[in-house]
């Protein structure tokens, strides 16, 4: 499940790759910072995903995938809530 949650990581650091590409033509810091972050993260999750053992089956590595792909996604809205419900703005 290791080596899938892995690829799942790195596939989803390889989409972040591809969104600071698309982000290069509105707003360059924010493109150079998602490409300065995701593009050395991402080579070196797939490169430990290539060394990591093989999965037992095939329904641990398409979870394992499944969680490692939506894992930065859930991060960034447990973020997002902690700065919504902490925020001292009025609501």
């Amino acid at each position: 499940m290791k080596r899938g949650i892995l690829f799942g990581l790195g596939s989803s650091l390889c989409l972040a790759i591809l969104f600071g590409l698309v982000q290069l033509s509105n707003d360059v810091p924010t493109a150079a910072i998602i490409l300065g972050v995701s593009a050395p993260l991402s080579i070196l999750v797939v490169r430990a995903a290539c060394r990591a053992p093989p999965n037992r089956s095939r329904v641990h590595a398409v979870t394992g995938w499944l969680l490692g792909f939506l894992i930065i996604d859930a991060v960034l809205l447990c973020i997002f809530g902690i700065v919504v419900v902490f925020s001292p703005w009025p609501s």
